[in-house]
């Protein structure tokens, strides 16, 4: 099976289609200054983003790290 195009989707397109959404959210909390939904936009955008170029594995070390500092500890 050649997975190909999927990878040629997820690294070109996908990331096109998912910074388009993530504008059109920041500018639609923009107006109301939600910076809080602003901030976990732009956060959750990023995660998805790792996750398409195949850099899990560092994102979730990123937020293992960011745990550890309020005490929630993974295995």
């Amino acid at each position: 099976m050649s997975t190909g195009n999927l990878d040629s989707f997820l690294k070109g397109s996908f990331i096109t289609i998912i910074s388009f959404v993530v504008i059109l959210m920041i500018l639609k909390h923009w107006k109301g200054a939600e910076w809080l939904k602003i901030g976990s936009t732009i956060f959750i955008a990023l995660i998805v983003l790792d996750f398409a170029n195949n850099q899990g594995a560092v994102v979730l070390g990123v937020v293992k790290w960011f745990a550890s500092l309020f005490g929630i500890n993974f295995k």
